[in-house]
């Protein structure tokens, strides 16, 4: 049994509920029981506990893109210069991602796999699981599932025509690779469910968009998720180009094609959502569905400001993610919890979006997202012992007791600078900052060493990968996305 005294507890946020000297008794991995005693004249820790929160959309990215030279930009151009990215350990690269994350009290992650040339998906995914297990974090594996577009939103020879004919044999070497079929793929799902799923890893079906899978893969993937109870996971609606491609290539509109293939139920998560019209966040709530909103990801890849009022409205649960890519390019989903609330609060008097309804995205909504409805999310004897200790006195330094909110403050102020500790499943992850269960420099040095040696010919395609960067803009701006 583990016993934590702390001066404030947050229980929940659905209403806020917020505990005066508090002992948190944990036994094993639930939470034992939580005992107040308002009247103690014991001094207890100027801590402020809350629950831990959850990442409900990343990459894994342990080296971050900006250090191999995949810039913000839009989308449809940037993801091309992702994959450039040399093959590296994919323990060190999920380690580091995982570590990162613990550190910023994220203690369940949905990570949706990029596949690095050389190294087989399943090798990966025991990588990845270890990974998940040493730095003490709960993740859901997600298995990339595609069979068309290898370069954009159209056939491969369409966009190659943008290109200078002297480019388009190198861009065909570099980009175009050969895709599985689409049995293969699924079959794999089950090779890696086998071999790695434990209490702490799950794996989801991961049909990367509409755009990258033909309806048949969809509707197989529907058909197997509902035959094994297994969660998917996909991007839908991210950018405006896919907006338009969808619109063009679905009279019915993307969401109703997606409930006629099967797709939509309450164990479906759509990433970004960024184009959402009203009708289709109501058919999605429909199905319970859960969207992952990401905000500094849709700011710095250019594609919008998701309708978080309207997805409220149609009662479309939202969790929030990261999408390796956060606003510092550091994790701190406390920070994106903040910068989503000020995007979608409302101005003058309205109240769209609340904290508290933000908060509850980070937490509960975000568990969900892994590991399917549960009782994370709250402080309370049974639920996970998932839980941050903040150091809430250099949170409100400046502010007496007398005056002070401590949801409204920790809500307004908290970074990961302030967490001191957090834990998963009771188990004791990470202590003043340090991550317990790996040596992060150590990592950090490693990777570093297995980047410098792919770094010149990085550098070599960096020409090349403009140039085709470039034609991809070509592409999209001359309308031929919305070819048929």
């Amino acid at each position: 049994m583990t016993s934590i005294r702390t001066n404030y507890l947050l229980r929940s946020v659905s209403p806020v509920k917020i505990d005066r000297n508090v002992t948190l008794h944990v036994d094993g991995a639930t939470i034992a029981s939580v005992a107040s005693d308002p009247a103690s004249d014991t001094a207890y820790p100027d801590t402020l506990i809350i629950p831990a929160l959850a990442n409900a959309h990343d990459h894994g990215r342990g080296l971050k893109t900006l250090a191999y030279g995949a810039f913000d930009t839009a989308v449809e151009a940037w993801v091309p210069a992702t994959y450039t990215l040399p093959p590296l350990d994919p323990y060190l690269v999920a380690a580091l991602a995982f570590a990162r994350m613990a550190r910023a009290g994220i203690t369940s992650i949905v990570h949706c796999h990029v596949s690095s040339g050389g190294i087989s998906l399943l090798t990966a995914a025991e990588a990845v699981a270890r990974a998940a297990r040493d730095v003490g974090v709960r993740v859901a594996f997600v298995v990339p599932l595609r069979d068309r577009h290898r370069l954009g939103y159209g056939a491969d020879a369409a966009i190659l025509a943008h290109m200078a004919a002297t480019d388009v044999e190198a861009i065909s070497a570099r980009w175009l690779k050969p895709i599985a079929p689409i049995a293969e793929q699924l079959d794999m799902v089950d090779r890696i469910a086998e071999r790695c799923e434990s209490s702490f890893f799950s794996v989801q079906y991961g049909p990367v968009g509409m755009e990258w899978c033909s309806d048949d893969l969809l509707r197989q993937v529907a058909a197997r998720a509902n035959r094994s109870g297994r969660r998917i996971h996909m991007h839908l609606l991210e950018t405006r180009y896919q907006r338009q491609w969808t619109d063009r290539h679905y009279a019915e509109g993307p969401v109703q094609r997606l409930a006629e293939l099967g797709l939509l139920s309450e164990r479906l998560t759509v990433a970004h959502g960024t184009w959402l019209r009203p009708d289709e966040s109501e058919i999605l709530a429909r199905h319970n569905v859960t969207v992952s909103i990401n905000t500094s990801s849709n700011l710095r890849l250019k594609s919008g400001i998701a309708p978080l009022p309207s997805i409220k409205a149609a009662r479309l649960r939202f969790a929030i993610g990261l999408d390796a890519l956060a606003l510092d390019d550091d994790d701190d989903i406390l920070r994106e919890l903040r910068l989503t609330h000020l995007l979608h609060g409302g101005t003058g008097f309205d109240r769209h979006v609340t904290r508290e309804d933000v908060f509850d995205a980070g937490s509960h909504a975000g568990a969900c997202a892994v590991c399917g409805p549960g009782p994370a999310g709250e402080l309370a004897a049974g639920a996970p012992a998932d839980f941050i200790v903040l150091n809430y006195a250099k949170i409100s330094a400046d502010l007496h007791a007398a005056l002070d909110e401590p949801f409204l403050t920790f809500f307004s102020r908290a970074t990961q600078q302030h967490i001191e500790h957090v834990y998963c499943a009771g188990r004791h992850i990470v202590a003043q900052g340090r991550v317990l269960g790996v040596d992060e420099a150590v990592l950090q040095q490693e990777l570093a060493k297995q980047l410098a040696h792919a770094a010149l010919e990085m550098a070599a395609q960096r020409a090349l990968l403009a140039r085709f960067q470039l034609g991809l803009e070509r592409f999209y701006a001359s309308g031929d996305h919305l070819r048929r």
